[in-house]
């Protein structure tokens, strides 16, 4: 009678088990809306903007701010029906012209006028272009889990069929003769006093599919033979056999003796309790899986076996849920009388979890496709002030938030590239990219809240990018400065210039409307500064106050005519087949900090940015210099 005496520890069972199994590679295109829980072989991006078209946020009237400027609450403004003001619900495209919307309960309706009290801003109550998700925008990387909010999104930007991995397929066979199933009408015969109800295989299949298996259930085994021929005839059929029950040492537990015989044994005997007579073996290159028949023993073992392998034949994390305290590196406001949500990215830093609000939009579904976290703040408070602690629900798992990549400051479409190719390469890891502009993200850095940032800041004084305002901001810190790309800035403006833009000192002219990027970005740092020296008025530009954190979110908006121009990069507008005026070659740059270069993620993260691919993928989407990429600008590895 075999006792499994060589027990090894569940660990080195993990271990054995891992050396056996490899990657899934097959492919299958699949509709979008059957696509939760698989895994992307490729990057998705999105077809259209969501919306497509400057709507209306709210019922009630499209009409222009312009005329509602002498509105007030003694004197009501008369607007006409049709003419100066058009009845919109919400989702409608605005008018021609019409810039802002009113909302219903707040007109007062007379025939064919209305009246309101007070006046409207720019684009009150409206949607622009592209607010939730841009034309062109990488949606998901390179083996990303798709969630239930990534369905949605990716369906939302025009993407009908995703490519996947294909679902790894696990057989589940119960064993025993003193089984009996309650499906098959064997109740009825009179044996329910004398046989246990098999429940174990519908455990355990449930377990599989909610990890992500596409699970199949035999019917129950009662004898050595039979399972012989189920497994030797099965196993070539799926990635994953698991025999439930027989794994001990009894007389009638044949498990060991079947693997023997078809293929060759691994170890059987863990030193855990429960669990303690699992059993793994390979047949025909498959993996082939005894576990005890115990349910509690059943799961355990499912949980520290199965898990891990599914991971490795997907290539992807299993997400585990917990609540962990966070710090706010900046202020959250909200407002009182609400409870309040927030979906946010999570930064881990010095050993503590620091939050970073998404778009908090209820219509922008992609921030929760996105999110880290969920924060809830109580109806009674205005808000979480700078430097608080708050308690945040996680929506990914701690370690992958712990292990990935951050980088906070100006955005750009390489950190896109870098993150598929992270995923790729290392398809544990991933990389985060946060978009609140150069200098932002340098005082993140300064604060010790972030250990990256991406910048490209130019010192008109000194004539020089990034290093000036590196030895202004964080001077005595242990920093260097890695160089991503040279890349053109420029006007990006309608194909066929309609408007005969020819350069920066157009955009002051009464019949063009620009679009700004965030305060302290780095496009919006170059432009001020291109604008001091042309000596054009801020107050002339009609739109210098209309911001966007992104340059596809201008490039969307100008090739929409939500507005004539604004500063972007030239991959931007060969992508969304813009005409481009260039105004200047920057560096964009990024910014480390000593103890992150010494973390093997930067290793990693490095070898990317000095890849030939990554180099080749910035060449291919234009406007790109990468003769310097991966050097080191500033300090010293």
């Amino acid at each position: 009678m075999r006792r499994y005496l060589e027990t090894i520890k569940s660990e080195e069972a993990v271990r054995k088990i891992l050396e056996h199994i490899h990657p899934i590679e097959d492919e299958e295109l699949i509709p979008a809306y059957q696509s939760k829980g698989r895994i992307t072989t490729r990057p998705i991006y999105a077809k259209c903007s969501n919306p497509p078209f400057v709507c209306s946020a709210m019922d009630g009237y499209a009409t222009m701010f312009e005329k509602t400027l002498d509105a007030d609450t003694i004197r009501p403004l008369s607007l006409v029906k049709g003419s100066d003001a058009v009845h919109v619900n919400t989702g409608d495209a605005l008018p021609a012209g019409m810039n802002a919307v009113v909302i219903r309960e707040e007109v007062e309706e007379s025939g064919q006028h209305i009246a309101i009290r007070r006046p409207l801003y720019l684009w009150q109550n409206v949607r622009m272009i592209g607010e939730d998700v841009i034309e062109g925008d990488m949606l998901v990387p390179t083996n990303h889990v798709i969630g239930i909010f990534d369905v949605s999104m990716l369906i939302s930007a025009g993407v009908t069929h995703v490519p996947v991995r294909r679902m790894p397929k696990i057989l589940i066979i119960p064993t025993g003769k003193e089984l009996m199933d309650v499906y098959d009408g064997s109740t009825d015969t009179g044996d329910h006093g004398k046989r246990l109800i098999d429940f174990n295989s519908h455990l355990l299949a449930g377990m599989a599919v909610e990890t992500g298996f596409q699970a199949t259930r035999h019917a129950i085994i009662a004898d050595k033979e039979g399972l012989r021929e189920v497994v030797g005839g099965s196993v070539n059929d799926y990635d994953v056999v698991l025999i439930n029950a027989g794994s001990s040492a009894g007389d009638e537990d044949y498990t060991e003796d079947i693997i023997r015989e078809l293929g060759s044994l691994i170890f059987h005997g863990v030193s855990m309790m429960p669990g303690r007579p699992a059993i793994f073996g390979i047949v025909h290159g498959k993996a082939v899986f005894g576990i005890p028949g115990y349910p509690v023993s059943a799961a355990v073992s499912f949980q520290s076996f199965l898990e891990p392998v599914y991971e490795r034949l997907t290539s992807s994390k299993i997400a585990k849920r917990s609540v962990v305290p966070c710090l706010t590196p900046y202020k959250i406001p909200s407002r009182i009388g609400l409870e309040e949500i927030v979906r946010v990215n999570i930064q881990k830093h010095n050993g503590r979890y620091y939050v970073f609000p998404l778009p908090r939009g209820a219509s922008i579904l992609s921030s929760m496709a996105r999110a880290d976290g969920l924060i809830k703040i109580p109806e009674n408070i205005e808000g979480y002030n700078e430097d608080e602690e708050i308690r945040c629900q996680l929506l990914k798992d701690e370690c992958d938030i712990a292990n990935r990549i951050h980088i906070v400051g100006s955005h750009d479409l390489s950190l896109d590239i870098m993150r598929d190719l992270m995923k790729k390469a290392h398809p544990e890891a991933d990389l985060l990219s946060t978009h609140t502009g150069s200098l932002s993200g340098i005082l993140a850095v300064k604060k010790g809240v972030a250990d990256l940032c991406t910048t490209h800041i130019f010192d008109e004084s000194e004539n020089v990018y990034n290093i000036p305002v590196i030895e202004k901001y964080l001077s005595g810190r242990n920093v260097i400065l890695v160089h991503i790309a040279k890349r053109q800035q420029g006007l990006v403006i309608k194909k066929g210039n309609p408007k005969k833009i020819a350069g920066i000192g157009d955009i002051g002219r009464e019949d063009v409307k620009f679009i700004n990027r965030q305060f302290g970005s780095g496009t919006r740092i170059l432009l001020d500064l291109l604008l001091k020296e042309k000596g054009i008025k801020r107050e002339s530009i009609h739109g210098y106050e209309r911001e966007e954190s992104s340059h596809t979110a201008v490039g969307i908006m100008v090739r929409e005519s939500v507005a004539d121009t604004g500063v972007a990069i030239y991959a931007v507008a060969k992508l969304f087949s813009l005409d481009f005026i260039p105004l200047a070659e920057e560096e964009y740059d990024l910014v480390v900090t000593g103890a992150f270069a010494a973390d093997q993620r930067f290793a990693k993260l490095m070898a990317i940015i000095r890849s030939d691919v990554f180099k080749k993928r910035l060449e291919e989407i234009g406007g790109y210099n990468t003769e310097d990429t991966g050097t080191i600008k500033y300090g010293k590895l």
